[in-house]
């Protein structure tokens, strides 16, 4: 048997198995051996919902429940807090206690959800105190609503708790690296204690991109505090102590970019229609097109490789990329950057000594031009930079056009023979612009997070009503674990775009692509890494949170909640005997 065979009767087998599972949750969840028949009144709905929520919430914390997983939350912050180290730097300890926090929080909360949602109907079913409140008037669908809210005004609060704490520890090491810069200051800079102080207050107004050496705005800032030239700042801000001045560089990193909010653009490739119509035409004259491919699929395959190329820059060659960003303020505050990562064919570049200067292994030597070289505006930048390593370069907004078009060429100028490439797709070259303070972005990543939970919460709501606690919380902690793995499902069933090329793939794999669309959608709980997003300096957006809330939230957690609803208006939950 070889392996599409076995992969055809193995995905037979499975699908057989949950149609029949399907039929029988579907059986059970509609059966009509009693149950309500009316109930969908709305008066008074808020305030019986209201009063669910109040018992969901305290029977939670009675059962210890939520308060187990609040404390082991409570108690992990300060932890984080006090390991967080990164890379040593000031920059790395705050974007590693950002994402533990955060990430952390959003585990544990996923996990409160299942086990406080799947117990809250389950388990009164199961010992008869859901007796004492179908018994008063109130709507099972309000029920199943007040259960939802109690389980999400937990979320809610213990969330709000961590962003909080997330933001104050954030803020703290913040103060804690300027506190240690005044006292060197004082004791290595040959400053005041006043001077000092001075100095660390003015690291607050500090503006503009950041520069190295005497350049930076740093030192600008502090000469302009101190009545000092730029010279006399940087002879005494070299009498510190080496991690003190790294940590200084790195403060202005986090200044520019993580304790920002920020939107991306990426890239914009040429228009490759011409070449793809010359492509597929000189394929049809050869009667090469590939059998059982409609035109489009052709033409999109065949645009794929075409840009693919157009993102692949050999030794000596150059490319041009244009980027549409926001139109530029000329103030200090707005600050833009091309993030870029560069990819290598191949292995990994070795260390080299050429034309007198040391190439360090990893790197690769490139030119990148920023604006239009005709006008003094122009920016050009000579260094090695770090092959798949992401990285930001800064660039002035008087080389961004006033339409915020900027014009951007990369040269690979690697004598090591060294390939660069851009994956188009996974937006390697984006350009970044603030458009937000943290607190915004903070903010975002709150909601952001809060979708998820929401989606997870009704399901397992839903589960609640027709399955028993340890069914409906293996159920719920399956999709969960899914919802963060169908990349890696993807990959292990080979349905990612590398393994796809002109030769067509077969029945097995389009069974198999379809099969992993069906399970990402069916499964998926949020498109948004929003702890990514929040290291990164990077904004949500409004409009990706509302795309998130009527796909999640207003469809699929709805549908859950009305599944859940019939499922437990319909269900016997007392025999009336005579």
């Amino acid at each position: 048997m070889d392996e599409n065979t076995f992969f055809m009767v193995m995905f037979s087998i499975g699908a057989f198995m949950a149609l029949v599972t399907l039929g029988y949750v579907l059986r059970r969840a509609f059966s009509r051996q009693g149950g309500e028949i009316g109930g969908w009144e709305l008066g008074g709905a808020g305030r019986r919902i209201a009063a669910v929520a109040r018992t969901t919430l305290a029977e939670g914390i009675r059962a210890r429940t939520a308060s187990g997983f609040a404390l082991l939350i409570l108690v992990s912050l300060p932890f984080f807090y006090v390991t967080a180290e990164g890379d040593g730097t000031i920059k790395g300890r705050v974007q590693m206690f950002m994402g533990y926090s955060l990430g952390f929080t959003s585990f544990m909360l996923a996990l409160l959800t299942v086990f406080f949602a799947c117990r809250s109907l389950s388990v009164e079913i199961a010992s008869r105190q859901i007796y004492s409140i179908v018994s008063k008037p109130i709507a099972r669908w309000q029920i199943v609503m007040g259960k939802w809210t109690g389980v999400m005004v937990m979320n809610a609060f213990l969330l709000f708790v961590a962003t909080l704490a997330t933001y104050a520890g954030s803020r703290a090491i913040v103060n804690g690296f300027k506190r240690d810069l005044a006292a060197e200051l004082s004791t290595k800079g040959g400053l005041t204690q006043s001077q000092a102080a001075s100095l660390v207050d003015a690291l607050d107004r500090v503006s503009g991109i950041g520069k190295p050496g005497i350049a930076s705005p740093i030192v600008e800032k502090f000469a302009e505090t101190l009545g000092f030239t730029t010279q006399q700042v940087f002879d005494m801000l070299l009498k510190l102590s080496e991690p003190m001045r790294v940590n200084l560089r790195r403060y202005d990193e986090v200044r520019r970019q993580v304790l920002v909010s920020r939107a991306a653009v990426a890239a914009k490739l040429p228009d490759f229609s011409k070449l793809v119509d010359e492509r597929y035409n000189q394929l049809r004259e050869e009667g090469r097109l590939p059998e059982g491919w409609s035109e489009k699929r052709t033409r999109d395959q065949i645009l794929l490789e075409i840009s693919g190329m157009f993102c692949t820059v050999p030794r000596f060659e150059g490319r041009q990329f244009i980027m549409k960003g926001p139109p530029p303020r000329r103030d200090p505050s707005f600050i833009m950057s091309i993030r870029f990562k560069i990819r290598n064919l191949g292995g990994p570049p070795e260390a080299a000594e050429i034309m007198g200067r040391t190439l360090e292994e990893n790197t690769i030597l490139c030119v990148w031009g920023i604006g239009d070289p005709t006008k003094p505006s122009y920016l050009e930048t000579v260094d090695a930079f770090p092959v798949n390593t992401a990285y930001e370069l800064e660039i002035p907004v008087q080389s961004v056009s006033d339409d915020g078009t900027i014009s951007v060429v990369f040269q690979n100028v690697d004598p090591r023979d060294v390939t660069a490439v851009f994956d188009h797709e996974a937006r390697d070259l984006e350009v970044l612009y603030r458009v937000g303070s943290f607190e915004t972005g903070l903010l975002q990543v709150w909601l952001a997070t809060m979708i998820p939970l929401a989606c997870l919460g009704a399901i397992a709501v839903c589960a609640s009503t027709f399955l028993s606690f340890p069914v409906g919380a293996l159920i719920c902690v399956t999709i969960y674990i899914i919802s963060c793995s169908t990349g890696f499902l993807a990959e292990a069933l080979a349905v990612t775009k590398d393994y796809i090329g002109l030769d067509s793939p077969g029945l097995a794999f389009e069974v198999r692509r379809m099969t992993i669309d069906a399970i990402s959608w069916i499964m998926a709980l949020g498109d948004v890494s929003p702890v990514d997003k929040l290291i990164e300096g990077r904004a949500v957006g409004w409009d990706v949170l509302w795309e998130q809330t009527w796909k999640f939230v207003m469809i699929k957690a709805a549908l859950a909640i009305v599944i859940g609803v019939f499922t437990l208006r319909r269900r016997e939950i007392a025999a009336v005997i005579v």
